[in-house]
Protein backbone atom coordinates (compact mmCIF):
# COMPACT_ATOMS: atom_id res chain seq x y z
CA UNK A 1 0.00 0.00 0.00
CA UNK A 2 0.57 3.67 -0.17
CA UNK A 3 1.58 3.79 3.31
CA UNK A 4 4.31 1.45 3.04
CA UNK A 5 6.30 4.11 0.79
CA UNK A 6 5.39 6.67 2.90
CA UNK A 7 6.21 4.97 6.26
CA UNK A 8 9.77 4.23 4.22
CA UNK A 9 9.95 7.68 2.85
CA UNK A 10 9.90 8.91 6.81
CA UNK A 11 12.56 6.59 7.80
CA UNK A 12 14.71 7.68 5.05
CA UNK A 13 14.01 11.46 5.40
CA UNK A 14 12.44 12.02 8.81
CA UNK A 15 9.98 15.18 8.93
CA UNK A 16 10.65 16.76 12.30
CA UNK A 17 13.98 17.46 10.08
CA UNK A 18 11.88 19.65 7.88
CA UNK A 19 12.57 23.39 7.73
CA UNK A 20 9.55 25.63 9.39
CA UNK A 21 6.41 24.35 7.88
CA UNK A 22 7.57 23.08 4.50
CA UNK A 23 5.55 20.11 3.00
CA UNK A 24 6.38 16.46 3.68
CA UNK A 25 5.61 13.16 3.01
CA UNK A 26 1.85 12.78 1.34
CA UNK A 27 0.49 15.44 -0.56
CA UNK A 28 -2.14 13.89 -2.87
CA UNK A 29 -3.80 10.20 -2.57
CA UNK A 30 -5.37 7.56 -0.30
CA UNK A 31 -2.74 5.82 1.95
CA UNK A 32 -4.67 2.69 1.83
CA UNK A 33 -4.46 2.43 -1.91
CA UNK A 34 -2.25 -0.50 -3.78
CA UNK A 35 1.41 0.41 -4.27
CA UNK A 36 2.17 -0.67 -7.93
CA UNK A 37 5.24 1.44 -8.78
CA UNK A 38 7.07 4.49 -8.01
CA UNK A 39 8.36 7.24 -10.34
CA UNK A 40 11.23 9.22 -8.28
CA UNK A 41 12.12 12.55 -9.48
CA UNK A 42 13.26 16.28 -8.60
CA UNK A 43 9.92 18.26 -9.82
CA UNK A 44 6.30 16.51 -10.38
CA UNK A 45 6.07 17.62 -14.04
CA UNK A 46 3.40 16.42 -16.65
CA UNK A 47 6.73 14.08 -17.66
CA UNK A 48 6.72 12.63 -14.51
CA UNK A 49 2.87 11.50 -14.69
CA UNK A 50 2.94 10.04 -17.89
CA UNK A 51 5.93 8.03 -16.83
CA UNK A 52 4.03 6.98 -14.10
CA UNK A 53 0.68 6.12 -16.47
CA UNK A 54 3.41 4.50 -19.04
CA UNK A 55 5.07 2.48 -16.12
CA UNK A 56 1.84 1.59 -13.95
CA UNK A 57 3.44 3.47 -11.01
CA UNK A 58 0.85 4.68 -8.18
CA UNK A 59 3.24 7.01 -6.54
CA UNK A 60 5.37 9.36 -7.59
CA UNK A 61 7.98 10.84 -4.99
CA UNK A 62 9.57 13.96 -5.17
CA UNK A 63 12.03 16.19 -3.53
CA UNK A 64 10.51 19.16 -4.47
CA UNK A 65 6.67 20.08 -3.44
CA UNK A 66 3.76 20.22 -6.15
CA UNK A 67 1.99 21.69 -3.68
CA UNK A 68 4.24 24.26 -1.52
CA UNK A 69 1.80 27.78 -1.15
CA UNK A 70 -1.80 27.01 -0.84
CA UNK A 71 -3.57 27.05 -4.00
CA UNK A 72 -6.11 29.36 -4.75
CA UNK A 73 -7.24 27.39 -7.72
CA UNK A 74 -6.81 24.25 -9.49
CA UNK A 75 -7.09 24.67 -13.10
CA UNK A 76 -6.69 22.26 -15.97
CA UNK A 77 -5.50 25.35 -18.07
CA UNK A 78 -2.66 26.16 -15.28
CA UNK A 79 0.43 25.29 -16.55
CA UNK A 80 1.76 24.32 -12.84
CA UNK A 81 0.71 23.32 -10.09
CA UNK A 82 -2.99 22.76 -10.86
CA UNK A 83 -3.00 21.05 -14.29
CA UNK A 84 -0.93 18.89 -12.76
CA UNK A 85 -2.16 18.30 -9.61
CA UNK A 86 -5.70 17.39 -11.70
CA UNK A 87 -3.74 15.21 -13.70
CA UNK A 88 -2.46 12.91 -10.56
CA UNK A 89 -5.78 12.91 -9.70
CA UNK A 90 -7.83 11.80 -12.63
CA UNK A 91 -4.98 9.01 -13.09
CA UNK A 92 -5.25 8.42 -9.96
CA UNK A 93 -1.26 8.55 -8.82
CA UNK A 94 -0.39 9.40 -5.17
CA UNK A 95 2.63 12.68 -4.84
CA UNK A 96 4.73 12.79 -1.68
CA UNK A 97 7.91 14.40 -1.25
CA UNK A 98 10.90 14.97 1.16
CA UNK A 99 11.85 18.81 0.54
CA UNK A 100 14.27 20.37 3.07
CA UNK A 101 14.13 17.09 5.30
CA UNK A 102 15.69 15.45 2.74
CA UNK A 103 18.39 18.03 2.53
CA UNK A 104 19.27 17.60 5.90
CA UNK A 105 19.16 14.28 6.39
CA UNK A 106 22.16 11.95 6.74
CA UNK A 107 22.54 10.60 2.80
CA UNK A 108 20.49 13.14 1.54
CA UNK A 109 20.98 15.93 -1.26
CA UNK A 110 23.20 17.82 0.18
CA UNK A 111 25.92 14.79 1.33
CA UNK A 112 25.17 13.01 -2.11
CA UNK A 113 26.50 16.28 -3.61
CA UNK A 114 29.43 16.21 -0.99
CA UNK A 115 30.29 12.36 -2.01
CA UNK A 116 29.73 13.41 -6.16
CA UNK A 117 32.63 16.03 -5.64
CA UNK A 118 34.53 13.45 -3.67
CA UNK A 119 34.80 15.69 -0.14
CA UNK A 120 36.64 13.85 2.84
CA UNK A 121 36.09 15.33 6.54
CA UNK A 122 32.30 15.79 5.64
CA UNK A 123 30.81 18.37 8.28
CA UNK A 124 27.03 19.81 8.44
CA UNK A 125 27.76 23.80 7.40
CA UNK A 126 24.50 25.14 9.63
CA UNK A 127 23.05 23.25 11.81
CA UNK A 128 19.28 23.18 12.30
CA UNK A 129 18.22 20.64 14.58
CA UNK A 130 21.07 19.37 16.25
CA UNK A 131 23.59 17.11 15.03
CA UNK A 132 21.83 17.97 11.64
CA UNK A 133 21.70 20.47 9.63
CA UNK A 134 21.66 21.93 6.07
CA UNK A 135 24.70 22.51 3.70
CA UNK A 136 27.98 20.04 3.99
CA UNK A 137 31.81 21.62 4.06
CA UNK A 138 34.71 19.43 3.44
CA UNK A 139 38.10 18.74 2.04
CA UNK A 140 39.42 17.98 -1.74
CA UNK A 141 42.24 14.89 -1.55
CA UNK A 142 44.29 17.46 -3.26
CA UNK A 143 43.91 21.03 -3.95
CA UNK A 144 43.15 22.30 -7.50
CA UNK A 145 43.36 25.47 -9.29
CA UNK A 146 39.89 27.06 -9.46
CA UNK A 147 39.43 26.29 -13.15
CA UNK A 148 40.68 22.41 -12.81
CA UNK A 149 38.04 22.34 -9.78
CA UNK A 150 35.70 24.28 -12.42
CA UNK A 151 36.46 22.09 -14.69
CA UNK A 152 35.66 18.80 -12.60
CA UNK A 153 32.68 20.04 -11.48
CA UNK A 154 31.02 20.80 -14.54
CA UNK A 155 32.11 16.69 -15.95
CA UNK A 156 30.60 15.23 -12.24
CA UNK A 157 27.20 16.94 -12.81
CA UNK A 158 27.00 17.67 -16.67
CA UNK A 159 26.96 21.34 -16.73
CA UNK A 160 28.50 24.81 -17.18
CA UNK A 161 29.42 26.33 -13.96
CA UNK A 162 29.21 30.25 -13.40
CA UNK A 163 31.48 32.45 -11.23
CA UNK A 164 32.28 35.90 -10.77
CA UNK A 165 35.45 35.27 -9.02
CA UNK A 166 38.62 35.69 -10.55
CA UNK A 167 40.67 32.52 -11.00
CA UNK A 168 43.48 32.55 -11.64
CA UNK A 169 45.50 33.02 -8.03
CA UNK A 170 42.57 30.63 -6.53
CA UNK A 171 43.39 27.59 -5.32
CA UNK A 172 40.65 25.13 -4.20
CA UNK A 173 40.53 22.27 -1.02
CA UNK A 174 38.12 22.95 1.44
CA UNK A 175 34.81 23.17 0.01
CA UNK A 176 31.06 23.69 1.05
CA UNK A 177 28.41 22.56 -0.68
CA UNK A 178 24.66 23.66 -0.92
CA UNK A 179 22.06 21.99 -3.31
CA UNK A 180 19.31 24.13 -4.54
CA UNK A 181 19.44 28.17 -3.54
CA UNK A 182 22.35 27.95 -1.18
CA UNK A 183 24.44 31.31 -1.45
CA UNK A 184 23.29 32.18 2.14
CA UNK A 185 25.42 30.19 3.25
CA UNK A 186 28.30 31.92 1.99
CA UNK A 187 28.76 33.38 5.76
CA UNK A 188 28.83 29.84 7.64
CA UNK A 189 31.44 28.90 4.85
CA UNK A 190 33.81 31.51 5.24
CA UNK A 191 33.39 31.01 9.00
CA UNK A 192 34.64 27.59 9.26
CA UNK A 193 37.48 28.35 6.44
CA UNK A 194 35.93 26.95 3.28
CA UNK A 195 37.47 28.70 0.21
CA UNK A 196 34.44 27.64 -2.25
CA UNK A 197 30.91 26.76 -2.18
CA UNK A 198 28.91 25.01 -4.60
CA UNK A 199 25.19 25.93 -5.04
CA UNK A 200 22.68 27.28 -7.68
CA UNK A 201 20.00 30.82 -8.16
CA UNK A 202 23.23 32.79 -7.17
CA UNK A 203 22.06 36.65 -7.67
CA UNK A 204 24.64 38.68 -8.94
CA UNK A 205 24.98 41.12 -5.99
CA UNK A 206 25.92 37.73 -4.01
CA UNK A 207 28.76 36.96 -6.75
CA UNK A 208 30.28 40.42 -6.21
CA UNK A 209 30.12 39.97 -2.44
CA UNK A 210 32.32 36.97 -3.04
CA UNK A 211 34.61 38.23 -5.30
CA UNK A 212 35.46 41.02 -3.08
CA UNK A 213 36.64 38.22 -0.51
CA UNK A 214 38.56 36.48 -3.08
CA UNK A 215 35.90 33.54 -2.54
CA UNK A 216 34.82 31.48 -5.00
CA UNK A 217 31.15 31.33 -5.16
CA UNK A 218 29.83 28.75 -7.55
CA UNK A 219 26.48 28.77 -9.53
CA UNK A 220 26.23 25.16 -10.54
CA UNK A 221 22.36 25.24 -11.33
CA UNK A 222 19.39 24.17 -8.90
CA UNK A 223 18.45 21.54 -10.57
CA UNK A 224 22.24 19.96 -11.36
CA UNK A 225 23.06 20.65 -7.67
CA UNK A 226 19.46 18.13 -6.35
CA UNK A 227 18.92 15.79 -8.92
CA UNK A 228 21.47 13.36 -7.98
CA UNK A 229 19.93 13.36 -4.18
CA UNK A 230 16.76 12.85 -5.66
CA UNK A 231 17.49 9.77 -7.35
CA UNK A 232 19.61 8.38 -4.16
CA UNK A 233 16.18 9.11 -2.49
CA UNK A 234 14.80 6.48 -4.97
CA UNK A 235 17.22 4.19 -4.86
CA UNK A 236 16.89 4.17 -1.19
CA UNK A 237 13.14 3.55 -1.12
CA UNK A 238 13.63 0.66 -3.95
CA UNK A 239 16.12 -0.98 -1.38
CA UNK A 240 13.76 -0.37 1.31
CA UNK A 241 10.03 -1.58 -0.47
CA UNK A 242 11.11 -4.98 -1.61
CA UNK A 243 9.45 -5.93 -4.47
CA UNK A 244 8.87 -2.51 -5.96
CA UNK A 245 9.92 -1.14 -8.93
CA UNK A 246 11.21 2.81 -8.92
CA UNK A 247 11.59 4.55 -12.40
CA UNK A 248 13.62 7.70 -12.70
CA UNK A 249 12.95 11.34 -14.58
Amino acid sequence: MIRDAIAALESIAPPHLALGSDPTGLLIGDLKAPLTGIVACLDVTHRAVETARKVGASLIVAHHPLIFHPAKTLRADEPHPGSVVLACARHQIAVACAHTNWDVAPGGVNDTLADLLGLSDGKVLRITSEPYGIGRVGLLREPLTATDFLNKLGNILGIAPRTLTPTRALAVQNVAVCGGAGAELMADALAVGADTLVTGDIRHHEFIAAAEQGFLLVDAGHHATENPGARELGRRLERALEGVSVTFV
